[in-house]
C-alpha cells in the first residue's frame, strides 16, 4: 500500500492544476488560511480547537462547499485505490482538513502523513485541532512531525512555536531535531545561526552536524572556511569528510586547494578521498600525491598505508607489479583490494595479474579469491584453493571452501574432493566423512 501512496503523491502533485471534483469559491482558500494558530495555543492540549472548524462534529458540507458524502460515495466507486489516492491528496492542497476527515471515513489513515504535510507547507493551521484530538494515538508523533516538517519549509519560526503546543519531551526533542532538518535542508544557514543561540546538549550537537552537511552542499565555500577554523574532534572529521567528498565530485584540484588550507592533524580523512578519486583517472598522479602528502605534512602511517593499499581497488595490476615498494603489512591490504577488484575476472586473467608475487603473497591472493567465490563458483574456488603453497593454509582454504559449497551442492563438493590432487586419501577421508553428516536445508545425504 506505502508504495502505490507514494506513485500517487508524485503524479498528484504534477497534476494539481486540474480543477478538482467540486468548485471551489477562490475567496474561501484565504479565510482558511487566516485560522489564528494562537487561539488554539492558549487552551491546553486535548481541549484546544481551530476557531474555523471543529473536526469533531463535522457538518455535511463544510464551509468551502465541498460535499462530503458525494466525495465518499464517489471514492467508493472508484476502480482503483490510487484514484481515491489521487482525489483526496488533490483536495488537501485546498482543504487538508477535509481531506484528513474524508481519510477518516475512508479507511485512508496511510494518507495522514502526506495530507499533513501539505497542509504545513501550504500553511494551513486549522489542522492543529485535529492533530490535538488524535494526542492519544500511537502515531501522534509522526502526525506532528509531518505537519510542522512542512511547516518548517517555509516558516520555522512559525514551526518551532507550534512544537511547544504540540509537544513534551521526549517527543519534543525529537520533532524538533526533525523541524531543524526540514529548515536546514531549504536555509542551512539560517538554521546554523538559531542553533548557535541554544544551549549545548547532545541533541543540539546532532542538529548542529545534520545542519553542517547541508551548509556544505548549499555554500561550500562558506562551510570550506568555517569547517578550517573548527578544533580538531570526531565531529569535524565527519565534516571535513564531507566537505571533501563534496569538492572532489566538482573539481579534484578544488579540494586539494582546500585541504592545504586547513591543519595538518585534520587532512588524513580528505586524503585518503582524494587519493581515491584520483586513482580512477590517474593513479600516478594518485602515487605522487600520497608521497607528497606523507613528506610534506607528516601524514601518519596507517592513514598513508591505508590510502596506497586503496589504489589498488582502481588499479590492481600497477599496485601489484610495484609490490615490494612497500612494507608487508601494505603487501597483504594491496593484495587484498587488488583481489576484490579481480574477481569478476576470469581464473586466467587473475593468475596473470599475481603472477609476478612472491609464493607467500600467491598464497594471500589464493586464499582471498577463494573466499570471494566459494558461494558464487566453487568450483573455481576450489581450484585457487588447492594452488596455495602451503600444506596448512591450502588445507584450511579448501576445508572452508566445500564446507560452503556442501551447503547447496553436497554431490558436486565431494566430486570435488574425490578428485583432488593435492589432498592425501587420510585427508579426502576425513573431509568427506564430515560433509556427509552435514545437515543441509534440504536434509540431502549422498552416499
Amino acid at each position: 500500500m506505502k508504495w502505490l501512496i507514494v506513485v500517487v503523491l508524485s503524479w498528484g502533485i504534477g497534476f494539481i492544476s486540474y480543477p478538482l471534483i467540486w468548485q471551489n469559491d477562490a475567496d474561501n482558500r484565504q479565510d482558511q488560511q487566516t485560522v489564528n494558530t494562537h487561539a488554539a495555543i492558549s487552551q491546553p492540549i486535548g481541549v484546544a480547537v481551530s476557531s474555523n472548524t471543529n473536526a469533531s462534529t463535522p457538518q455535511q458540507y463544510d464551509d468551502s462547499g465541498h460535499d462530503r458524502e458525494a466525495m465518499k460515495a464517489s471514492i467508493a466507486q472508484d476502480d482503483t485505490s490510487y484514484m481515491s489516492i489521487f482525489r483526496i491528496l488533490q483536495l488537501a492542497e485546498q482543504d487538508p482538513l477535509e481531506a484528513l476527515l474524508i481519510a477518516q471515513e475512508t479507511q485512508h489513515e496511510d494518507l495522514y502523513g502526506f495530507i499533513l504535510e501539505i497542509a504545513g507547507k501550504n500553511q494551513f493551521s486549522n489542522v492543529i485541532s485535529w492533530i490535538i484530538e488524535q494526542n492519544t494515538s500511537d502515531d501522534y508523533e509522526s502526525l506532528v512531525d509531518s505537519y510542522l516538517r512542512g511547516l518548517a519549509s517555509v516558516n520555522p519560526q512559525q514551526a518551532l512555536s507550534d512544537v511547544d503546543l504540540l509537544t513534551v519531551e521526549p517527543m519534543k526533542t525529537s520533532v524538533t531535531m526533525s523541524i531543524v532538518d526540514s529548515w536546514a535542508s531549504t536555509d542551512a544557514m539560517a538554521a546554523f545561526e538559531w542553533l548557535k543561540q541554544q544551549p549545548e546538549s547532545p541533541s543540539t550537537l546532532k542538529m548542529y552536524l545534520n545542519t553542517m552537511y547541508y551548509y556544505i552542499e548549499q555554500s561550500p565555500t562558506e562551510a570550506a572556511s568555517l569547517i578550517s577554523s573548527l578544533p580538531l574532534n570526531e565531529s569535524t572529521n565527519y565534516l571535513i569528510t564531507s566537505m571533501v567528498y563534496q569538492l572532489v565530485d566538482k573539481n579534484v584540484q578544488e579540494a586539494v586547494d582546500w585541504l592545504d588550507s586547513i591543519a595538518t592533524e585534520q587532512r588524513a580523512s580528505g586524503v585518503f578521498i582524494i587519493s581515491r578519486k584520483m586513482a580512477e583517472t590517474d593513479p600516478e598522479a594518485a602515487l605522487i600525491f600520497l608521497n607528497n602528502q606523507k613528506q610534506t605534512y607528516e601524514l601518519n602511517q596507517d592513514y598513508y598505508n591505508s590510502a596506497v593499499a586503496e589504489i589498488a581497488s582502481v588499479e590492481p595490476d600497477m599496485m601489484l607489479a610495484r609490490i615490494d615498494d612497500y612494507e608487508i603489512n601494505v603487501q597483504r591490504d594491496i593484495i587484498i583490494n587488488a583481489s576484490y577488484a579481480l574477481v569478476d575476472h576470469s581464473e586466467a586473467t587473475f593468475l596473470q595479474s599475481i603472477d609476478s608475487l612472491s609464493d607467500d603473497n600467491k598464497d594471500i591472493a589464493f586464499r582471498q579469491r577463494a573466499n570471494q567465490l566459494n558461494q558464487t563458483d566453487p568450483q573455481q574456488a576450489f581450484n585457487v584453493a588447492e594452488r596455495i603453497s602451503d600444506t596448512s593454509i591450502r588445507l584450511e582454504s579448501i576445508i572452508s571452501t566445500v564446507n560452503v559449497w556442501s551447503a547447496f551442492d553436497k554431490k558436486n563438493a565431494l566430486i570435488a574432493i574425490d578428485n583432488s590432487t593435492q589432498l592425501t586419501a587420510s585427508q579426502k577421508a576425513d573431509i568427506s566423512n564430515q560433509m556427509k553428516l552435514q545437515l543441509t536445508s534440504s536434509n540431502i545425504i549422498y552416499p
